[in-house]
């Protein structure tokens, strides 16, 4: 809603107001913001911080994607998190949702507790006007980047690595992912949060890039810094910004194909960045939570919510904490050993 001058002064008066006296915004682009319809997938780091300036901001849609929960790790860089969050293990879309419409409840927030794969990458980013990462894997930008070139949706790469940070924004005839990073690296080439740890500044430095960038997409500014790698050094406190082409024999965006895409969604466990979980993905259909949920009371201390079960399970399962979400995936903690989890999955479910 577009604030209302003052009769006395005619300044603008309301939550933007001091955002609307901007020339490069205004009255007109307040609404467009407010208009506007972007999803965040990965309410991570990045995606959190990322979350909050648009939501301060005024953009008017928010659809938030994200697989995983709240941890106490998460704390030192996720805003929008309490430790209350951490304790009660909650999804992280739902608890930043929480979060956004208690600073601004005319935000419409969605949020999604799932995990973006190439199987439902169209369907959950239908509609929206702009895709922003808050990601942790190539391989989901990947299939981001796949979809936004396709459909011709601005696409902002986002990532924080130890004390550095990089950003790429990606539109129709400059420069897409695949172009800066041709292929996905093979497994541990690269160092991760796991590996090289995580400077929370460099995060909000980054995240402060790329919203304004994100902005002035939304805005239609004429000064978008598209087919630029924009690199922050945190801990020096330095910005580097480096030119890319669009690369002639581009497999995506030159030669349409998407790769990624159109692969089918692996079924395959994967070791969650920044913690000591596995995810499996689903086999079957939708679970019965509160059916599950009574099963294993006697497994341990079992608590439910619309969109998972708990279980911090006693000794016989090693008092790991389990987390079966509603599309049947399942996050199992205090390993690193695919093999053990998909045990551990196997005596609860029976598979």
């Amino acid at each position: 809603m577009a604030p209302q001058p003052d009769a006395a002064s005619g300044t603008p008066t309301g939550r933007h107001a001091r955002q609307v006296r901007l020339p490069q915004i205004g009255e007109a682009g307040q609404q467009r913001l407010a208009d506007a319809h972007v999803a965040i997938v990965g309410i991570g780091a990045t995606g959190s911080h990322l979350a909050e300036l648009l939501g301060r901001a005024g953009v008017g849609r928010l659809r938030l994607i994200d697989r995983d929960i709240v941890e106490p790790s998460n704390l030192q860089r996720q805003t929008l998190f309490t430790d209350r969050d951490a304790r009660d293990v909650r999804p992280k879309a739902v608890a930043a949702a929480e979060a956004l419409n208690a600073v601004d409840p005319d935000l419409r927030v969605e949020a999604l507790v799932t995990d973006l794969t190439p199987d439902n990458a169209e369907r959950l980013l239908d509609g929206v006007d702009l895709v922003l990462d808050g990601t942790d894997n190539l391989p989901t930008r990947f299939v981001l980047n796949d979809v936004c070139v396709r459909e011709r949706l601005p696409f902002v790469y986002v990532g924080v690595v130890g004390v550095e940070g990089q950003c790429l924004v990606i539109v129709p005839g400059f420069p897409c992912l695949r172009c800066y990073i041709p292929e996905p690296p093979p497994p541990g080439s690269l160092p991760t949060c796991d590996t090289a740890g995580v400077f929370g500044p460099a995060v909000t430095l980054i995240t402060s890039l790329a919203a304004a960038e994100a902005l002035k997409l939304l805005l239609g500014a004429d000064d978008v810094r598209a087919g630029e790698v924009a690199v922050v050094d945190g801990w020096r406190g330095e910005v580097r910004h480096l030119t890319l082409r669009r690369e002639p024999d581009c497999p995506c965006c030159v030669a349409g194909e998407q790769t990624f895409l159109e692969a089918s969604a692996a079924a395959e466990p994967t070791v969650l960045c920044g913690r000591d979980a596995v995810q499996l993905p689903a086999t079957a259909g939708p679970p019965q939570l509160d059916r599950l949920a009574e099963q294993w009371r006697d497994q341990g201390q079992v608590r439910t919510s619309p969109q998972m079960v708990r279980l911090d399970a006693g000794p016989d399962l090693g008092n790991r904490r389990v987390l079966l979400f509603a599309d049947g995936r399942m996050i199992v903690g205090d390993t690193d050993d695919p093999a053990e989890a998909r045990s551990i999955r196997a005596r609860l479910l029976g598979h």
